[in-house]
């Protein structure tokens, strides 16, 4: 799903809306008319299959964890001069306005990040009506979606996965004999944010006679081997000591866990695939997952170009998370390239060299597109089963979806590029590339960690590439936890 962003018409957003005080109810129609987007032809065509109703003052709830950064995509107090802040600020309104509803937040800690699916299962089994839709950790959505207590998608007016402004692979993956219970929409801007990519810095390409990576991406030569040869050619032992430490240059920094996972999303590897009747099994062992295994392991521990941020790593560096050392590592000038999630981009505002964001490498040149993951904190849509108005609520969510698409994922972009150095229109199409290449997969939505999901983080986390032994060992859980989740399904069917 390609997306029409214009930089330029954002800007002109963006000048229409002044930083000041008032609140949602306060703002006149006026400024709601001096910040609509106004989008090329081609878009404008393009609008919700929605009716133009009054909803007389529904209450539009959504559950979200509370920390800022899930908060910003729900609402806005006041509008600030901050591009996101003011978009969603604008996107409420002009919903709020149009349709005559009330858009509030119910919030819920995320310490531990389980709490919100504990207490919308136990909400949904007390019969009570606390939240239209919430939007839940990715992979704790997935156990609430299969114990019966979600609302189908596909029984909700109004809502039209076809549309660009819903992401249409997580509702073909996902749909179980009809039942739909998790979904995406531009809604959900983190969904953006946790999205991963890779940077390159290209001040250490152009040093290196390497040309301009854009263009190798967009003519889909950009695979494993192009990245690894690219990664042996630039590393460094700056101080000689044979030894790799933090002075030397790299070809590439990352960390385990959801950096490590993406290669097999980046490689369109599934490890739970659909037969002939639609039903999921588990793949068996595959060669081009013991080649997979091989590559990365090589990447990561034989090459010599990897600087792999393990736990001690990080800790050596001094860094608090993962993220900041990888970003940091990068930000220093130490690495060709570096795989982080999209809004770490942020980490690296002051940096003093280029840098550009590209997609991740394909597994070879006959594959058809480019592949990432959005990281399991971001959050999937869940209704409750106690929804009590279906029509409405399917209505102002396709509404909101629409609006963040004119509105909100033109002032992410506008965040994400604002780098003097990465802001241009081909890195916009970099961007455009990997955000239509996000996969959502069976396997991961379900895999609640007992499954095939992890096998390259923890191979790598072990510093195995025995692909084979970890297969053996791994599959009677993954096949007791696919299990599970089949009878879980038709035991909801059993019962609708």
């Amino acid at each position: 799903m390609k997306k029409i962003i214009s930089l330029l018409l954002l800007v002109s957003l963006l000048a229409g809306m002044t930083a000041c005080g008032d609140s949602a109810a306060e703002t006149t129609a006026d400024t709601a008319a001096d910040t609509t987007v106004q989008t090329d032809a081609a878009d404008t065509a393009l609008k919700p299959d929605i009716p133009d109703k009054d909803l007389g003052g529904y209450n539009f709830r959504v559950y979200t964890r509370d920390t800022d950064h899930h908060i910003k995509e729900v609402y806005a107090l006041e509008l600030t001069g901050e591009v996101v802040n003011d978009a969603v600020y604008q996107r409420n309104l002009n919903v709020e306005e149009k349709y005559n509803v009330k858009l509030s937040a119910v919030e819920v800690t995320e310490a531990p990040e389980s709490t919100m699916m504990d207490e919308f299962s136990r909400n949904v089994m007390a019969g009570e009506d606390a939240y239209d839709v919430a939007l839940m950790h990715t992979v704790h959505a997935g156990s609430t979606a299969i114990s019966g207590v979600a609302y189908n998608w596909n029984d909700v007016p109004y809502v039209d996965f076809e549309k660009p402004w819903w992401n249409s692979v997580i509702a073909e993956e996902l749909d179980f004999n009809n039942m739909l219970f998790l979904a995406v929409s531009d809604y959900c801007i983190s969904a953006i944010d946790y999205t991963w990519a890779m940077l390159y810095n290209r001040d250490m390409a152009a040093d290196n006679g390497i040309a301009d990576l854009y263009d190798t991406v967009e003519e889909g030569a950009w695979d494993f081997d192009t990245f690894n040869t690219l990664c042996q050619q630039v590393k460094v032992d700056v101080n000689g000591d044979g030894k790799q430490d933090f002075n030397d240059q790299y070809g590439y920094v990352t960390h385990f866990n959801s950096a490590t996972l993406n290669w097999a999303f980046a490689f369109d590897m599934k490890y739970i695939v659909r037969d002939e009747n639609d039903d999921p099994y588990i793949l068996p062992q595959s060669d081009k997952m013991m080649s997979i295994t091989e590559k990365i392991y090589g990447l990561y521990f034989e090459s010599g170009a990897t600087m792999y941020c393990s736990d001690a790593i990080v800790k050596e560096m001094g860094q608090p998370s993962h993220d900041l050392a990888v970003a940091t590592f990068f930000k220093e000038g130490h690495s060709l390239f570096a795989a982080l999630r999209i809004y770490v981009i942020d980490e690296l505002r002051d940096m003093e060299g280029q840098f550009g964001i590209i997609p991740f490498p394909k597994y070879d040149q006959a594959q058809e597109a480019y592949y990432t993951h959005v990281d399991g904190h971001a959050p999937l849509m869940i209704l409750p089963k106690t929804l009590q108005n279906p029509e409405n609520a399917g209505l102002v969510m396709e509404a909101l979806a629409y609006e963040s698409n004119q509105l909100v994922v033109p002032a992410v972009y506008e965040i994400v590029l604002q780098s003097k150095y990465a802001r241009d229109e081909a890195s916009s199409r970099m961007l455009d590339l990997i955000l239509d290449g996000r996969v959502y997969t069976f396997g991961y939505m379900y895999d609640n960690w007992k499954g095939m999901q992890w096998t390259l983080t923890n191979l790598m986390s072990q510093k195995s590439k025995d692909y084979a032994s970890y297969y053996a060992k791994q599959l009677k859980s993954a096949e007791t936890q696919l299990k599970a989740i089949i009878e879980s399904y038709q035991k909801i069917e059993e019962n609708s």
